[in-house]
């Protein structure tokens, strides 16, 4: 005959372990569920693997063990406020599974589990499973009764409570009568422990025993310990013995494992947003009926009811759910209290039904992250006025705090994690987030910047910029042949032929067979670095091929990142690359898929990339470039008296802190290496350059680079004010804040790490300047967007627009971008923005003077 399985559950006993476990796990209507969830997930394991299953509740009033010891777990501590409605809710799910139950009244739930251990593990055919991890139960542990703990997930077997009490499971009620139990309150004997209990069990059998040989007991401290409290020793044997004789009226029939009503169980799993355990249920029951396909199956009448429901309270949330990548279905939702299901392969013909409420101004449309939601909903895209997205939303927020991921959200605004997403969690997150723009004040930054913003991104992503792959392949040509020339140069130097591109090859080739020398210390594969600092150092000493090598890796990566990927990455459909922009933690736009804002700005090939960038025929490419931003926004935000007086009258700032920092007299010419050295302290400040990138910089000392930056704070005290002043900002709040009020957070700005710490201090200096700059180009890009009547915005690169116009228009577009970047905001400087035209984006950008140009000239520009 088949051995059968008979489990019984600890009812409570495991929903406070899985509270612990997932405490966090709440609803989007704000109901902890945690142990509920990991309960359910566990019984439904069980109940394939049971032929009969019972859960044993305690009945939370007072038993038999009360009447022998009033004391009897009065230190128990009320369960956590978000645990307690989770009784309640596990009857229900325990009802909705059709699960059978045991709760005796007078008696606690590990008499019960003992009473119908002790009732069927006689039997030939049954094995008896306790799952709990309550350590009295583990006395019941023999040949035909086995313990589960469900949270290490492991069976209890004898050799793991020897292991742990050092006793076996026979002896056990034996030892924790002489130990107690501090967690209900059983006091055992004052000062003997485990390890004792388990030498006298050991040595004297039981306890019986050894209350009948308290006179043989060698140690006097133990001998009159027990002498004294014998009586406690036996009290706390009763509290802790498990009553096997509990009257349970039904037989093991009322055990068996039937299939729950699916219709009831699911709805319960809906109703606490159990989604994730829909599916395994109908798996498991073989349920035919999809709860899914259940939702999802209604007539165009009951949508249409659903969505004019959303019009009357002015909102919808959309949420589109993928399972490996494919789109499955999309919800909606109003409210956290409903929700409805459209099928992906009914979303098509639902569509036109929804339009009307998408195009609706309105309707305020929740979404989370537009790029994602305009592939399947386009139509979203003609109404970003009315449309509120979460991902910005957060962004606005909690700028370079955490990604803006929905299961980041909510942890940051939901006090826990949501077991799955859909319309209603967009719902909760909506609220939230709302009530935080307004309570933080930083609604303007999202209704003024990053929500109008949306737009212009997505148009400029849209757009893309027309290249000439021609050129591109010709520019690649090119740097193949003079990399195959720096190759053999670089053999020829070296005696022997190798992979420059190893760096274990290149350092054993320079430093062990060429003789090379190199202050780097070895790597742990032992191996001497060959960085670009290091070849930039034997550069300097006379080594030719490290020239060689700088050349060679500069053009190879020109020729890998741009020339050759940009060829693949142009759409055949309209000849144009398209790029992804994001933002970073200071607010600035960032490019990528592929990255347009890191092409080399100062060498002649990065030019020449730069002009396979063109206008159709017919147009120009307008850039318009702000001129020293951020340092007329340090002046400006530090009051720097020098610089603001200097941008005033139009004077050269770098030439000024070159005569300040260098001593350079009136009347004597700032030379252009001195000036460089100026621009690099001026630009390094911002960035919270240190001594020793200041030394690197200027292959000087670390103290003489010192001595360059105080001189350079004693000429400018407001910048040292200004830094000092940001840090302490930021170590008290862990932010600063832009010109605007937008909060860059800036972390390890507390960390005990030096170098980290360091690190975000920089980041703190530089946030309020750069996030700033972000700010006012985002404005000039909100504005030029609204206001331009022909042409479109292609690029933005840090402080440079880009924009492809008619050649007609060119001069009132020239004009409207430098007027409106210049006036994006009042401050105690004026901002100049210097204007260029031409057909492509490259070297060949001539000035473009606004007060002479003429339409005629335009067209000869090029």
């Amino acid at each position: 005959m088949k051995e059968k399985t008979f489990t019984i559950i600890d009812g409570y006993g495991f929903l406070f372990r899985a509270y612990y476990a997932s405490s966090h796990l709440i609803t989007t209507t704000g109901i902890s569920i945690g142990g509920v969830y990991g309960f359910l997930k566990m019984v439904l394991k069980y109940i394939t693997h049971s032929d009969y299953l019972t859960i044993a509740f305690d009945s939370g009033k007072k038993n038999f063990r009360h009447d022998l010891y009033p004391e009897y777990k009065a230190n128990r501590v009320t369960p956590p406020e978000d645990l307690i409605p989770q009784f309640a809710i596990l009857r229900e799910a325990v009802e909705a599974s059709n699960l059978s139950y045991e709760e005796i009244e007078g008696y606690e739930a590990d008499d019960i589990i003992a009473t119908l251990a002790a009732r069927y593990a006689d039997h030939q055919d049954f094995k008896v499973v306790v799952v709990s991890s309550d350590k009295d139960l583990f006395q019941l542990l023999n040949y035909n009764i086995l313990i589960f703990d469900p949270i290490k997930s492991i069976y209890i077997d004898e050799k793991q409570v020897m292991e742990k009490f050092g006793v076996n499971s026979s002896k056990l009620l034996d030892l924790l009568s002489l130990t107690g139990d501090a967690s209900d309150n059983i006091t055992g004997v004052p000062g003997i422990g485990p390890k004792t209990a388990a030498k006298l069990l050991d040595e004297f059998g039981s306890l019986d025993d050894i209350l009948e040989n308290i006179n043989n007991i060698e140690q006097t401290r133990i001998r009159n310990i027990l002498t004294e409290h014998k009586e406690k020793a036996l009290i706390s044997r009763k509290l802790l013995s498990l009553y096997e004789k509990v009257d349970l009226q039904h037989d093991i029939t009322k055990y068996e494992v039937h299939p729950p009503n699916m219709e009831k169980l699911l709805s319960f799993l809906k109703k606490y947003e159990f989604n994730s355990l829909i599916g395994k249920v109908e798996k498991l029951f073989s349920y035919s009926g999809s709860s899914t396909k259940e939702k999802t199956e209604y007539s165009n009448e009951e949508l249409e009811k659903f969505l004019e429901n959303c019009k009357y309270e002015g909102k919808i949330a959309i949420y589109c759910h993928f399972e490996n990548n494919i789109l499955s279905k999309v919800s909606l939702s109003y409210s956290k209290d409903n929700i409805f299901y459209i099928e992906q392969n009914r979303l098509q013909g639902a569509l036109i039904t929804i339009n009307s409420i998408l195009l609706s101004d309105g309707v305020l449309k929740i979404i989370h992250d537009i790029r994602e939601t305009r592939k399947t909903l386009p139509t979203i895209e003609k109404a970003l006025g009315s449309v509120d997205d979460l991902m910005t939303m957060s962004y606005s927020l909690d700028t370079g705090k955490h990604d803006h991921s929905i299961p980041n959200i909510v942890a940051h605004n939901l006090s826990g994690n949501v077991e799955i997403f859909s319309a209603k969690t967009l719902i909760a997150i909506h609220e939230r987030l709302e009530q935080r723009l307004f309570q933080e004040r930083l609604f303007t930054i999202y209704e003024r910047f990053d929500k109008p913003l949306m737009k212009v991104i997505l148009d400029m992503e849209k757009s893309g910029i027309l290249l000439n792959t021609q050129k591109l392949q010709e520019l690649s040509d090119q740097f193949q042949q003079l990399i195959a020339v720096l190759e053999n140069d670089i053999y020829d130097l070296a005696g022997e032929r190798f992979n420059i591109a190893s760096p274990k090859q290149l350092s054993d080739v320079l430093f062990n067979k060429m003789g090379l020398n190199t202050k780097k210390k070895l790597k742990k594969s032992g191996s001497y670095s060959t960085n670009s600092e290091v070849l930039e150092e034997l550069e300097m000493e006379g080594a030719e091929i490290a020239s060689k090598i700088l050349d060679w890796r500069h053009l190879s990566k020109l020729k890998g990142t741009y020339t050759d990927a940009l060829i693949k990455r142009v759409d055949p459909l309209d000849g144009r690359v398209h790029t992804s922009f994001s933002t970073t933690a200071t607010g600035r736009l960032s490019s990528s898929n592929p990255n347009l804002q890191n092409i080399p700005i100062r060498s002649e090939e990065g030019s020449s990339i730069r002009q396979a960038f063109i206008a159709p025929k017919g147009y120009k490419i307008i850039s318009a470039d702000y001129s020293q931003i951020e340092l007329r926004l340090l002046a400006h935000i530090a009051n720097v008296a020098a610089f603001k007086e200097a941008f005033a009258n139009g004077q050269d700032v770098h030439n000024i802190t070159a005569r300040q920092v260098f001593g350079v007299q009136e009347g004597t010419e700032v030379d252009r290496e001195l000036r460089q050295k100026a621009k690099s302290i001026n630009f390094g400040i911002i960035y919270g350059i240190s001594p020793f990138g200041l030394a690197r910089r200027f292959k000087i000392t670390v103290q003489e680079a010192a001595e360059y930056i105080d001189y350079y704070f004693s000429c400018y005290p407001e910048i040292k004010t200004y830094m000092e002043k940001t840090i302490s900002i930021a170590r008290q709040h862990g932010y600063v804040e832009t010109l605007f009020g937008r909060r860059c957070f800036v972390k390890d700005i507390n960390n005990a790490i030096p170098y980290l710490r360091q690190f975000a201090e920089r980041a703190a200096i530089n946030a309020p300047v750069q996030g700033t700059a972000a700010d006012i180009i985002k404005r000039a890009m909100i504005q030029l967007y609204d206001q331009l009547k022909a042409g479109k915005i292609l690029l933005q690169v840090h402080d440079e627009l880009l924009v492809e116009v008619e050649d007609e228009k060119v001069q009132e577009t020239a004009k409207l971008m430098k007027d409106i970047m210049e006036n994006a905001v009042k401050i105690s400087i004026p901002l100049e923005v210097e204007v260029k035209i031409s057909d492509n984006w490259g070297s060949n950008f001539l000035n473009y003077d606004l007060n002479t140009a003429n339409s005629e000239s335009i067209n000869h520009l090029n």
